[in-house]
């Protein structure tokens, strides 16, 4: 295990897990700004917003496309994998999603997100860490890292460093539960919203 002292470790310690540090366990890229330069050749990528970010379970396909022709190598070294996690770090601080085992086009980031990749054990990791970060404890370590008042950002360099749960099999079927347990509720809610839009739109008719 790897171990280093931080703001989140005596939470850690309370909650009776081991800590392992981010970048040893993940590859951090910061998406940078790549333009839709409308060119009649090139290639098409869906582009992710923080619009696109769902409350719950996978990332659904981004509405939005650009084509890329002259930033098609910087293009490519972002483009989304299955099972990246996505972490925005600028002005609005802390929304997640994960991105889902298949994809029609090409996908790749808006920029200023944070792509977490990580090595091995992809999705289990990535389901718990995303787990990690909407928890009580994510939201406590990114309030730690947040800096600047006009605009609010992380430091992509501070993120990989810090410490995070170690990825042992309950805690791991634990979020898997959560992850679960979320699509469910997310679904119910958007049940009853639709069944409320109906009765409203049936006033006077």
């Amino acid at each position: 295990m790897n171990y280093k002292s931080s703001a989140i470790t005596p939470q850690l310690q309370v909650a009776g897990r081991a800590g392992l540090i981010l970048k040893h366990e993940a590859v951090i890229l910061r998406a940078p700004l790549i333009k839709d330069e409308k060119s009649p050749i090139g290639r098409d990528f869906r582009i992710v917003s923080i619009n696109d970010f769902p409350e719950a379970g996978y990332l659904s396909p981004p509405e939005r496309s650009i084509r890329v022709r002259n930033m098609l190598d910087k293009a490519e070294k972002y483009r989304l994998e299955p099972h990246d996690l996505l972490l925005t770090i600028v002005g609005t601080i802390g929304k997640t999603a994960i991105i889902p085992e298949n994809m029609d086009t090409p996908w790749i980031p808006s920029s200023n997100m944070l792509i977490i990749r990580f090595r091995d054990d992809k999705w289990e990791k990535a389901i718990t860490f995303l787990a990690f970060l909407k928890s009580n404890f994510g939201t406590r370590l990114l309030d730690t890292l947040t800096h600047g008042r006009t605009i609010p950002i992380v430091s992509k360099k501070e993120f990989s460093t810090t410490i995070i749960p170690a990825f042992d099999d309950d805690l791991i079927e634990k979020a898997i539960s959560v992850f679960e347990q979320e699509i469910t509720i997310a679904q119910d809610r958007q049940q009853l919203a639709d069944e409320i839009a109906a009765v409203r739109s049936a006033f006077l008719e």
